[in-house]
Order: structure tokens, then C-alpha cells, then sequence
């Protein structure tokens, strides 16, 4: 399971090394490469091949005249983009990637358990921020669903 923060810098190449704990993750899920795509919160959300595979059949499912269901295949699947693990447990994010989630300096690693998130680690902080100016509602929520 991924789970926690770390943060790493990214070079000017665009190739960012993967944290160690999310590395050996990985390793036992015999994961060779990351399937990357644009989160909605400008962010990249990073999948193992076989939980991307089912992001796919599920996408697959969605309606084609629907806008929220073109939007999100537009935006998620159609932004994907296959990316090796080096040798030294890096990967090269792609330009259109850096970009969109504006991955320049310090990157925020976020594991949530089958994937994992990439952040600028100032919009991360930003995103946090707002998100949490009002933890009641967020209480509430989360307890309709048992949390």
C-alpha cells in the first residue's frame, strides 16, 4: 500500500526519483514502469500498469454523450502517458505533465493506497489550505460514509 509524504526535486530534465518506500512497493507489485496522467486538481496521479488497466475498463464504461464522462476521459485518460522506472528509481515526466501540474523545483510525493499523487509542493500546501477551512463539513461528510 502507498501511504505518506515525501518530497523530492525534480531536475531540468523532468526525471524525479520515486521515494524509497514507494519504490519497494512497486518492486512487489513487479511494476517496470508508472502509467501518469493529469489529476483534477492540478496535480499527476501515478498508477501501477494493473490498477491503470482498471481505471481503463471503467473509463471504458462511461457514457460518450455525457459531458462529465467526456470531460473526465479527455482530461485523465486521454493525458496518460507510460513512464519507465529507471535503474535508479527515477522516472522522466513528460513536458505536457511538468507543465499542467507545474512541477518546476520541490515535488510532493502523496501515497493513497493504489496510486499516488505528484504535487508542486506549494500548490500542494495552497490546496491543503483552502481545502481545510472548514474541517466541520468535512466531519460531516466523512461520516456519511463511516470515517
Amino acid at each position: 500500500m502507498l501511504k505518506g509524504h515525501f518530497v523530492n526535486s525534480i531536475n531540468g530534465k523532468g526525471r524525479l526519483s520515486i521515494p524509497s518506500r514507494f519504490r519497494e512497493v512497486l518492486s512487489e507489485w513487479d511494476a517496470t514502469y508508472l502509467v501518469i496522467t493529469k489529476g483534477l486538481d492540478r496535480c499527476l496521479v501515478a498508477f501501477a500498469p494493473e490498477d491503470w488497466e482498471r481505471m481503463e475498463k471503467l473509463a471504458s464504461r462511461l457514457s460518450m454523450v455525457r459531458k462529465v464522462d467526456i470531460i473526465f476521459k479527455r482530461h485523465v485518460v486521454g493525458s496518460a502517458e507510460e513512464c519507465q522506472i529507471d535503474a535508479q528509481g527515477r522516472i522522466l515526466i513528460p513536458l505536457n505533465l511538468r507543465e499542467y501540474a507545474r512541477l518546476t523545483k520541490k515535488c510532493l510525493f502523496v501515497g493513497i493506497t493504489d496510486r499516488f499523487e505528484i504535487w508542486d509542493e506549494d500548490t500542494y500546501t495552497a490546496y491543503m489550505d483552502e481545502s481545510l477551512k472548514d474541517p466541520e463539513s468535512l466531519r460531516e461528510q466523512l461520516a456519511t460514509i463511516g470515517l
